[in-house]
């Protein structure tokens, strides 16, 4: 149980704030305050799972850095929010080698009700490779994600 972020204790509570900062970048997909919050979210929930795990079970990770390598395995996106989480917690990322080069916001001539055959605003993402993604769906592959894995491996309510 974490005692440090009042309310916020357990891995279902930290969940639950991933999916209130998910529901909030919904209603503005331009937010760049916003998609760092559930990236920070997203990628930290690493760190608290692996701690819940260690203390539920004898866990077959034997450190942090083993269990988030296997997660990301398992879902590439987490690769992108920890590169978002720790380029903006750092400024400049010196322990890892990060596949996101470059983020933007794109204005468009549309609103997003409108798909993206228009000319709609995005939060863009370059990967080391020359490729341009975009942030809601990487953060939607995140959020359901962990949405599948916490109630696979945790008591969570849904």
């Amino acid at each position: 149980m974490n005692q440090l972020s009042f309310n916020i204790q357990t891995i279902e509570h930290f969940f639950k704030k991933l999916l209130e900062d998910y529901n909030e970048f919904c209603k503005d997909m331009t937010s760049s305050r916003v998609a760092l919050n559930c990236a920070m979210t997203a990628w930290h929930l690493t760190e608290w799972s692996y701690n819940e795990f260690n203390q539920q079970s004898s866990s077959q990770f034997l450190t942090l850095g083993s269990y988030q390598r296997d997660l990301k395995q398992q879902c590439s996106s987490l690769q992108i929010m920890q590169d978002l989480a720790n380029g903006t917690k750092h400024y400049k990322l010196t322990k890892h080698k990060p596949v996101v080069i470059d983020t933007s916001l794109t204005h468009g001539d549309f609103s997003n009700d409108f798909s993206r055959d228009f000319d709609i605003s995005t939060l863009d993402i370059e990967l080391t490779d020359g490729s341009k993604i975009f942030f809601e769906d990487e953060i939607e592959r995140v959020v359901l994600f962990w949405k599948n894995y916490l109630l696979s491996n945790f008591s969570i309510n849904n």
